[in-house]
């Protein structure tokens, strides 16, 4: 059975149109999906080290801002 996970990143324009241009493709989906294979199979690319940034989570949770502030506000009347 396959697991599908899904992840989010920030790219530039200009990152986005260069991995377009190299991978040949034309949608960013799929220039994305090529550049993640061939990285997963590049004998080059596992002696690259370079600095990860992680993102930070969000107070409240894994809840949109939106939805953290009606609970809040819904906490605070008395409502949950």
């Amino acid at each position: 059975m396959e697991r599908y996970v899904i992840v989010q990143t920030q790219l530039s324009d200009e990152t986005i149109k260069r991995l377009k241009e190299v991978t040949g493709e034309n949608t960013v989906k799929e220039a994305l999906a090529k550049a993640i294979m061939h990285y997963i199979g590049c004998d080059k690319a596992k002696t690259h080290v370079g600095e990860i940034k992680k993102a930070k989570r969000r107070g409240g949770g894994r809840y949109p801002v939106y939805l953290a502030n009606l609970i809040a506000m819904a906490k605070s009347e008395g409502k949950l």
